[in-house]
């Protein structure tokens, strides 16, 4: 009878003294019928706490609440739907049509070579497929202003020389013409190659770029997916939007461009509206890459070595977005183009009453005069459009191959290998 008392009175304390903590910041884990209850799940998997005004809360939701838990079927089928509705078109929208062409066929830097682009461009029927789409050149098209205002200018010259100096015609000769036009050329040259190595790096950059995102997938499938397959969802969403938010910080492009892309692969609003306010999203991709890492380090679920080789990849990531913003931000010098361009109006403006003074009729005069405008200022409207690389180079078809090879390391797994636990 005693012990039976004792009994009761100890099982009476022990009810009373248990009480849930209050409900003023709780952290909500929401449970999956495939994860034990304390694994988190996309939403709220490291930061949902409950709000101070509302009422108090459970610490573990239901069981039967699987409508929130992202899956691979989920995520897969989100990025379908942007390579097929959202980003469904083959080529850039945002490239102009001077860089592009006006028809599928026509070959640019602006877009990834197929073996079939490579081999037209290789034929030997290049030289007059060239010289038969000449009026339709892309860059004469560019060019034509300042070619047209050269045109006048040697009209002019030619009629006022045979106007006013036609008893007396002066010698001018061409070789102090000559020297001017040597440092022309080089002043030209050099501002192409500064160009042209700009734009090299650019697109290499951009490789790195899809390296990586493919890198840090598969290490995030390899490593944070056994343990918990929520927060490596999370951060394969995170990973594929990566491409798309760096072409829509290099190119300047206006918010809406990438609201749509986010909601989609960002179905937790939490989420998306965080990612959606920063000013840098691409940081905002590695700062949640970080945090995910940090959140497995003090639960003990990764080891040493796979911290490193994640973080690793997301420092590689990082460092894509300082050097491609280092190459928007920082031109050619100002003074070294404005200095070309002075050089070579002045050039250009003397030519045509040299070479007429020398002996050349009007018509042989234009004709060379305009030949060496359209070299010169073809050159020169070449090194602009090669200064600023995220212009011209396939952001847009580089993002989908990054998207691609991010949802391919989550859906095409190899086979498992001889004891292996299948995850």
């Amino acid at each position: 009878m005693k012990v039976l008392l004792i009994m009761l009175v100890g099982s009476f304390v022990g009810v009373q003294s248990f009480q849930l903590p209050p409900s003023n910041n709780i952290r909500v884990f929401s449970s999956s019928s495939s994860s034990p209850p304390l694994k988190s799940n996309v939403a709220s998997a490291i930061s949902v706490t409950s709000d101070t005004s509302s009422s108090p809360v459970s610490i573990f939701k239901s069981k039967n609440n699987d409508n929130d838990a992202d899956s691979l079927l989920k995520f897969s089928s989100d990025v379908k739907h942007v390579l097929h509705n959202l980003r469904a078109m083959e080529f850039d929208p945002c490239i102009p049509k001077h860089l592009m062409g006006h028809h599928s066929s026509s070959l640019s830097y602006s877009k990834t070579w197929t073996l079939d682009d490579w081999e037209f461009h290789n034929s030997r029927k290049r030289y007059f497929r060239y010289l038969k789409n000449f009026p339709h050149s892309r860059l004469m098209r560019r060019i034509m202003p300042q070619q047209l205002v050269l045109l006048l200018w040697t009209i002019l010259s030619v009629y006022l020389e045979d106007q006013f100096l036609s008893t007396y015609k002066p010698k001018i000769p061409l070789s102090a013409l000559g020297t001017i036009s040597t440092f022309v050329a080089f002043l030209l040259t050099l501002r192409s190659n500064q160009a042209l190595s700009r734009l090299m790096e650019a697109r290499a950059l951009w490789s790195k770029v899809i390296l990586n995102t493919r890198e840090m997938s598969n290490l995030i499938v390899s490593f944070i997916y056994p343990v918990d397959k929520q927060l490596a969802l999370l951060l394969g969403r995170h990973v594929a939007l990566f491409g798309w938010l760096l072409k829509s910080q290099l190119r300047f492009t206006k918010k809406d461009d990438v609201v749509e892309l986010v909601r989609t692969m960002l179905p937790n609003k939490r989420d998306a509206d965080y990612l959606l306010s920063q000013r840098q999203k691409t940081v905002a991709v590695i700062t949640r890459i970080r945090q995910v890492l940090a959140h497995l380090g003090k639960a003990h679920k990764l080891t040493t070595a796979e911290e490193i080789a994640l973080d690793h990849t997301a420092h590689a990531l990082s460092e894509a977005i300082t050097s491609t913003g280092r190459i928007r931000a920082s031109p050619i010098p100002t003074l070294y183009t404005s200095h070309t361009s002075r050089l070579l109006v002045f050039y250009l403006f003397c030519l045509p009453p040299a070479l007429h003074l020398s002996g050349l009729d009007g018509i042989m005069t234009t004709i060379l005069t305009m030949v060496v405008g359209f070299a010169m200022f073809g050159l020169d409207e070449i090194s602009h459009l090669f200064e600023q690389p995220f212009r011209v180079i396939p952001m847009y078809q580089m993002s989908k191959r990054a998207m691609q090879a991010t949802a391919d390391c989550f859906t095409c797994r190899p086979p498992p290998l001889d004891g292996e636990k299948i995850v």
